[in-house]
């Protein structure tokens, strides 16, 4: 970490995140990282106008770590089956933040992504994030498809997430081992040699809590959905939360 940017006369300001503004000011000053006053106009500019409420940290770029195959199943000593979370192609880096998020709260773990056409680690990831890319560690590939057939073959469950008619509602899915779910992108889905390196698929349906099953939103059955999809972030929570409550009953 080599400063921190702060606003001019933000600890004179009325901001509701005041308070924690000043706990990260003095944690600077703990760790001895030199605090640069300066305008929003110049903070607006590092940050491409994305918010910042006021202080902006100038630190060196977060990598991910190399792991181009998974461990066998067999190896893995832990009372309950593991679940990986791996993602192909997410390029968008607030849903890339919203994911990991949401694999470091429900306790994913691992997170995996193809070092190709995935967002970089980048500030606005970690802020999507919340945090949570500075807590857990992210690895990367660099073949997915050759990495997922690798798991396979070691006796990983490779679970796609689709909304092909061969796959299993989420409310239905069990668990029967160490088990890596692969996430797609929001404009095309995963990968044709992804999808083929999966042993299984799962998938979220519409108007599950509803009793509506994969039918129109309505009162015409035969109506164009006004929403057809879930952000893949927000698909990501529901499917991994059903695979993390489950997986605790089903090693013996």
């Amino acid at each position: 970490m080599h400063a921190l940017y702060v606003q001019k006369g933000i600890g004179d300001s009325k901001k509701k995140e005041l308070p924690a503004i000043r706990q990260a000011l003095a944690r600077a000053q703990k760790m001895n990282i030199p605090l640069i006053e300066t305008s929003k106009h110049d903070l607006n500019m590092v940050t491409s106008n994305r918010p910042h409420q006021g202080i902006v940290l100038d630190a060196s770029p977060l990598n991910c770590d190399k792991m181009d195959v998974f461990p066998p199943a067999d190896a893995v000593s832990s009372s309950r089956w593991p679940v990986w979370l791996c993602l192909d192609e997410i390029t968008d880096p607030q849903n890339l933040g919203a994911v990991i998020r949401t694999a470091f709260f429900l306790g994913a773990d691992g997170v995996l992504l193809c070092s190709k056409n995935s967002a970089p680690l980048s500030g606005v990831v970690s802020k999507a994030s919340s945090g949570a890319l500075e807590k857990m560690t992210i690895h990367s590939c660099r073949s997915l498809p050759t990495t997922l057939v690798d798991a396979k073959a070691k006796g990983w469950d490779v679970v796609a997430a689709s909304g092909d008619d061969d796959s299993t509602p989420c409310q239905e899915f069990e668990i029967t081992a160490p088990t890596v779910l692969v996430m797609g992108s929001e404009g095309y889905g995963l990968r044709k040699t992804v999808r083929n390196a999966c042993t299984r698929a799962i998938r979220v349906d519409r108007g599950a809590g509803m009793g509506m099953g994969m039918g129109a939103v309505g009162s015409d059955a035969g109506e164009l959905m006004t929403v057809d999809s879930l952000n893949v972030s927000v698909a990501t929570g529901i499917l991994l939360h059903t695979l993390l409550c489950t997986r605790a009953t089903t090693k013996q």
